[in-house]
């Protein structure tokens, strides 16, 4: 199903975009996109913590 990624901050400067479309299920999907689609974007990650809103709702690690 297609859906909208909103990003905020760093992140949003990294990517460059605010917002994206993509085919997505999950919130596993959404990641595996993100870094599919922007180099350098995991090792970028992988030292921050990040909140993810699933529309009001907070998804903590053991949701994802």
């Amino acid at each position: 199903m297609l859906r909208k990624v909103k990003l905020y901050g760093e992140l949003a400067d990294f990517v460059g975009h605010k917002e994206l479309d993509a085919v997505i299920n999950s919130t596993a999907d959404a990641i595996k996109f993100l870094i599919t689609n922007f180099e350098g974007l995991e090792a970028h990650m992988a030292n921050r913590y990040y909140k993810v809103l699933v529309d009001d709702y907070e998804i903590g690690k053991e949701d994802i």
